[in-house]
């Protein structure tokens, strides 16, 4: 895993830890909506807590072809690798 793979997921499940404390040490394929049950505000809250972690935007577009953990947090890296 790259450093900038690291701290995305790092950040992501950081940020998923402040909306759903429970959530720790789930797999990557998890399904957010699915199986977390994230409603949407649980997820723009989220996705707060990413950009404030990573100062970056992270469009609609990412969190909707996101379904797991995984894709979330591949999505956001690519942002980063745009921006930097």
């Amino acid at each position: 895993m790259t450093n900038t793979a690291s701290r995305v997921e790092q950040a992501v499940r950081a940020a998923l830890a402040t909306v759903r404390p429970d959530a720790v040490d789930i797999a990557g394929s998890t399904d957010l909506a699915r199986e977390l049950g994230l409603d949407s505000v649980q997820v723009m809250d989220m996705v707060m807590e990413i950009e404030d972690r990573l100062d970056v935007s992270v469009p609609v577009e990412t969190l909707a072809d996101a379904r797991t953990l995984d894709q979330l947090c591949a999505g956001v890296a690519k942002l980063l690798a745009k921006t930097n």
